[in-house]
């Protein structure tokens, strides 16, 4: 006993000194001792007082506070993480079975087929801290003990849930201060009349979200309402034919302690069997008066227990939905008070009212934590899957770690079977058309291992990764043929599936206790590969649960898949880009014999080619000689000596550009050279270069010459029309994007870089320039603006100098390039109106024979005795208007307007001798003077159909 104690005893009582009879003096006088503190005790007394209170009450001095703040922060930090083991299905808390090995306790009333679950905490997690005993008792003024309950550490998932609940609310491993009200003895509580108990006992559990705290208090308040000897509560789970019940806290008496029921191993029963199992499945009240009379109940669990059952009263308990959730127990009246009566059923069913409430919001509450864990552990797999796209090795080892976090798991495993060729499974077409998925062999499997699994434990890693190629799984087979999903334990049969689940059949080299299998599909339903969870720790097998976190599990693992796969396929697209350019150097480019044959060349002047006029023909020069004529073009326009362009490079590139059109009817080097010569003529002999700066003029004679490259004879439309690669890369515009993007690919070829005499700026600029140039040849771009240039032109204040003035200009000025084949003299107009409609006769019996497509008005073969009409339709809707603007823009292009009203005089005198095709080319026409004056159009053909490359 304290001292002050002894000498506060011996100064105020004359009674036999005891403990009992000072306290009792001193609730009598409660004012004494606070005046004989006051007046006798000395500092060292009060120091020993105030420590004896702080240990009294289960708290700290400052003084210890102080001693062991760092060892107390050291604990904390120990025993925080609680996470319930158990889960959800169908709005209710799984908990899966495991082995019959663990029966502890024994079950009294049940058959002895009971299998035990597993603990209500996770295993790896550590379980709330507690001391040897969970309440303290204290005295009250009445004598009567009061319990003080020790703080529990807080789980950390509860930190966000708390701040969205109100505060008197009691979550799961809160911590939280002692009550003000102590809780009363049980001889105390039945002292109240039966409204006041129901009432105090109601609100005893009213706002416990902690659900093995909650049943805690309930069955202890059921032993007061009923005065029974120990209490049961078993919950339901699972639905339909798999529900079975799970004891959540077993024979509870009044001396039990709540820390004992953290520590309680759940046990399944049977939904059906035993007393328990029939309250279940009825909903009855069973009141029993000898349990021994009863052949439901089993009278071994008395004989291994010791324990006399005498009397059982078993309720179920509902909830507001009057739903069964639950069925409580009471066992053996106490005090030798006989059976169980009709009153005590009557106190027992409507107290479980509000008990099947309470345990209904505390289940939901735990669903939300197990949800709100689930996202947490998705997000942080979002996070893995999205960090690492590099390495399939360093995704799935991050993968399979957190996989056997989730699921609780000793193993993981991901079998791949998709390679870059094969995309996934082959996939064979039946009878019936659907798509059947067949699973070649794996190609890899990637694994990790940890705690018994892991074989060698000397290394002390927590986790053993490995790699297996070509791993023979026969299970998994199964599953990426069937698409099917497999949760199953060793010697379990498996619909379709020959043999039986072992570590034989997936080819694992350890032991198989239960195993979770799903297909890895992408989005096209094509299996990438099976993800595998093994072993799930201390329980018999993976449950429903298990299987709704492992489909979004394997969901996240194909997107990570299906991520580095696409990315691993970038890399060697890239380099097979690499290798097409070397292909390409090397057969497409000029060679050094070629180089050195035109080297050795003379340039021929401009006027000798007669590449000045307007009226220029190519037919009278070689092969050879264009590229001459082309270097020529540079040279007058003192291109090589402004942007410092290597001799040797510039004819390597000229022959290399020329090669690298195709031999096509029409779209070949002779129209590119054409075009490329009419824009040097606009740019010379109409005087535009002094228009334009030079960066513009060099952009516009390259992309006069490269503007057609590559062209495969076929037009926008058809690309769309066949599905083309082209169509599929460019969203418009697809073949003049494939000519600027070609022109790049053979401009970086070694040797062929024309422009590396160019500062960053200026080949920034010239690019642009240059990309402008090339797709304005789509006549789709010219219809758009078409009415702009016209109102530009006619206009006399009109500012070329404007920046999007010059774009137009230049704009219109490759259209009618492009399209200069109309404006040349009869002889060159006619055959190149012939090739031309040859190569979209050709289109259209693609068109027709390949697509059973209906060709376009001037690709109809059938049509083609009306080529003269087409002609005339096609210089009425698009080339005359064009060449009235150019002229109005520069009078110098007036030789083109001219042209083409020439040319329309004559197409027009073929329409009206109703000529045809088979004689256009010895038709005798007389030329006659040209007609200004437009003709109306001659064609029906709309003007969408007239907008063709030229």
């Amino acid at each position: 006993m304290p001292s002050f104690i002894k000498k506060l005893g011996s100064c105020v009582v004359r009674m036999p000194l005891s403990e009992p009879n000072v306290e009792r003096y001193l609730e009598e006088h409660p004012g004494y001792l606070h005046k004989y503190v006051v007046t006798h005790l000395s500092e060292t007394d009060l120091k020993e007082l105030y420590e004896h209170w702080y240990k009294a009450h289960g708290r700290k001095s400052s003084t210890e506070k102080e001693r062991k703040r760092s060892r107390t922060e050291e604990e904390g930090k120990s025993c925080h993480t609680v996470e319930h083991k158990t889960s959800i299905v169908d709005n209710q808390l799984v908990v899966p079975p495991v082995t019959k090995a663990t029966l502890d306790p024994p079950v009294r009333e049940e058959a002895m087929d009971v299998v035990p679950a597993v603990p209500a905490v996770s295993p790896g997690k550590q379980l709330h801290h507690f001391p040897n005993r969970q309440f303290r008792k204290t005295l009250s003024r009445e004598g009567a003990p009061i319990l003080k309950p020790y703080r529990r550490s807080f789980s950390d998932d509860l930190i966000n849930i708390r701040s969205l609940l109100p505060t008197n609310l009691q979550l799961p491993g809160e911590p939280g201060e002692e009550p003000s009200a102590r809780r009363r003895s049980r001889e105390e509580w039945r002292q109240l009349n039966e409204p006041d108990l129901m009432m105090e006992l109601v609100r005893d559990i009213a706002q416990d979200l902690d659900l093995v705290s909650l049943c805690f208090k309930i069955l202890l308040n059921v032993g007061i309402l009923t005065n029974g000897d120990r209490c049961s509560l078993f919950l339901i789970f699972g639905s339909g034919d798999q529900r079975f019940l799970v004891s959540k806290l077993f024979d509870v008496t009044e001396n039990s302690q709540l820390t004992d029921m953290y520590e309680h191993k759940p046990i399944r029963i049977p939904y059906g069997k035993g007393i328990v199992g029939y309250v279940a499945e009825s909903g009855e009240i069973v009141n029993i008066p000898d349990a021994y009379q009863d052949e439901r109940f089993n009278k071994a669990i008395d004989m291994q227990t010791g324990f006399r059952t005498k009397s059982i009263l078993c309720m179920p308990v509902k909830n507001n939905q009057s739903e069964i959730v639950g069925v409580a127990q009471v066992i053996n009246k106490k005090d030798e008070e006989g059976p169980f009566t009709a009153n005590d059923e009557k106190i027992f069913e409507r107290y479980l009212t509000f008990c099947g409430i309470g345990i209904t919001n505390a289940l939901l509450f735990q669903s939300s934590v197990i949800m709100y864990k689930r996202s947490d552990s998705l997000v942080l797999l979002a996070h893995y899957i999205f960090e690492e796209q590099r390495d399939m090795d360093n995704l799935l080892r991050r993968v399979l770690k957190k996989g056997c976090e989730m699921f609780s798991s000793t193993g993981c495993r991901i079998l791949l079977m998709e390679c870059p060729e094969s995309d996934g499974l082959n996939l064979d077409k039946p009878d019936n058309g659907q798509v059947v998925k067949t699973a070649d062999a794996f190609v890899s499997c990637f694994e990790i291992y940890t705690g018994d699994d892991i074989k060698n434990k000397e290394t002390g890693d927590e986790y053993e990764f490995q790699n297996i190629l070509t791993p023979q799984d026969t299970l998994a087979r199964y599953v990426a043929s069937n698409l099917k999903t497999v949760n199953a334990v060793p010697g379990e049969q498996i619909d379709g599936f020959e043999g039986m689940v072992c570590a034989e059949t997936i080819g694992a080299d350890r032991e198989i206790r239960s195993i979770l299998a799903m297909p890895i599909l992408n989005e096209s339903r094509n299996v990438l590969g099976v993800v595998e969870i093994l072993n799930k720790k201390g329980e018999e097998r993976f449950d429903r649960n298990d299987e709704s976190l492992f489909e979004a599990f394997t969901l996240f693992c194909g997107l990570g898949i299906y991520n580095v796969i696409n990315f691993e396929r970038l890399i060697k697209a890239n380099n097979a880009q690499k290798v097409v350019l070397e292909i390409l150097s090397y057969h497409a480019s000029a060679s050094k014999d070629e180089v050195s044959l035109i080297e050795r060349e003379e340039i021929p002047s401009a006027q000798s080619l007669n590449i000045l006029s307007f009226e220029f023909a190519d037919h009278s020069l070689e092969t050879d000689q264009t590229v001459l004529a082309t270097i020529r073009m540079f040279i007058d326009l003192d291109l090589i000596n402004k942007f410092r362009i290597d001799f040797q490079s510039l004819i390597r590139w000229s022959i290399t550009v020329r090669k690298n059109y195709r031999d096509v009817m029409y779209h070949n080097w002779r129209h590119g050279f054409n075009v490329a010569q009419m824009m040097f003529a606009m740019l010379t002999s109409g005087q535009m270069s002094q228009q334009f700066t030079d960066i513009e003029v060099f952009a516009l004679l390259v992309g006069s010459l490269c503007h057609d490259i590559d062209h495969r004879g076929t037009t926008n439309q058809f690309q769309k029309l066949s599905d083309s690669p082209l169509a599929n890369l460019y969203s418009t515009s697809f073949m003049e994007y494939h000519h600027f993007n070609h022109f790049l690919t053979i401009s970086q070829v070694e040797g062929n870089n024309i422009f590396k005499g160019l500062n960053e700026q200026e080949h920034s600029q010239f690019l642009d320039l240059t990309k402008t140039t090339i797709l304005a040849t789509d006549l789709a771009l010219y219809f758009k603006h078409k009415s702009l240039f016209k109102q530009l032109v006619e206009n006399p204040d009109t500012n070329w100098d404007d920046g999007d003035n010059r774009v137009l200009l230049r704009s219109m000025m490759i259209t009618g390039c492009d399209l200069s084949a109309i404006t040349k003299p009869w002889e060159v107009q006619r055959m190149v109106a012939e090739k031309i409609a040859s190569e979209f006769f050709n289109q259209g019996d693609i068109e027709r024979d390949k697509f059973g497509h209906t060709p376009a008005y001037m690709m109809d073969r059938s049509k083609r005795d009306e080529l003269p009409k087409m002609q005339v339709g096609f210089i009425d809707n698009i080339c005359l208007e064009l060449y009235e603007s150019l002229e109005k823009a520069n009078p110098l292009f007036r030789p083109l307007l001219d042209g083409c009203l020439s040319n329309r005089r004559n197409w027009s005198n073929l329409c009206e001798r109703r000529t045809s095709f088979a004689d256009i080319s010895s038709a005798n026409i007389t030329l006659t003077s040209i007609n200004t004056n437009r003709v109306g159009t001659l064609s029906n053909q709309p003007e969408e159909e007239s907008g063709v490359e030229g």
